[in-house]
């Protein structure tokens, strides 16, 4: 059987149409989180304007903390795509050559993590949402903003390991066994 042949099956390039489509959901919480980053910048910017000529800036503080909130979550779903998170499963990968079997319990393991984790950052954001929790400065931003980072961080990050195991899976991915 040739390479044509494996990769014109209508099986591998299902997973392969997937494989990508997770990886835009992955892309996607990279290109927010760049834009996350300019805010942040533009806020903390701001806020010491603000402060150098005597004005309030009480709210650019809690802006700041949403926008680290939202950044670290979306960061840590576009490094787990992009394969830069520093985990066990890296130097098991090297001591035992990145076998497949070792790729999916890897997968299963950070999988049923990230969706113990979704539904608690949801559990959080819902309650926020209802007791309409604010923050205590002028503006009074409600807290579910912050909270929803959670769980659309834990989704991005499920998308990109969901991305790595079906582009594995194909063939594409470049791993330890499969340079």
């Amino acid at each position: 059987m040739n390479s044509d042949h494996r990769q014109s099956s209508p099986l591998r390039r299902g997973i392969h149409g997937l494989a990508r489509v997770f990886g835009g959901l992955a892309i996607a919480a990279g290109v927010l989180a760049s834009i996350v980053v300019l805010l942040l910048a533009a806020s903390v910017l701001l806020g010491i304007i603000l402060r150098s000529i005597s004005i309030d800036n009480s709210w650019t503080y809690d802006l700041d903390t949403f926008c680290l909130v939202w950044l670290a979550f979306l960061g840590a779903a576009y490094t787990g795509y992009r394969g830069a998170h520093v985990t066990s499963g890296i130097s098991l990968e090297h001591v035992l050559g990145g076998a497949r079997l070792l790729l999916i319990v890897r997968f299963v393991i950070v999988a049923a993590f990230l969706l113990v984790f979704i539904r608690s950052g949801y559990d959080q954001w819902h309650s926020s949402w209802l007791f309409d929790e604010k923050t205590l400065d002028v503006v009074q931003w409600p807290v579910w903003i912050a909270k929803l980072a959670l769980p659309i961080g834990g989704i991005g990050w499920l998308a990109g390991e969901i991305h790595k195991i079906l582009a594995s899976l194909a063939g594409e991915l470049k791993t330890p066994s499969n340079p």
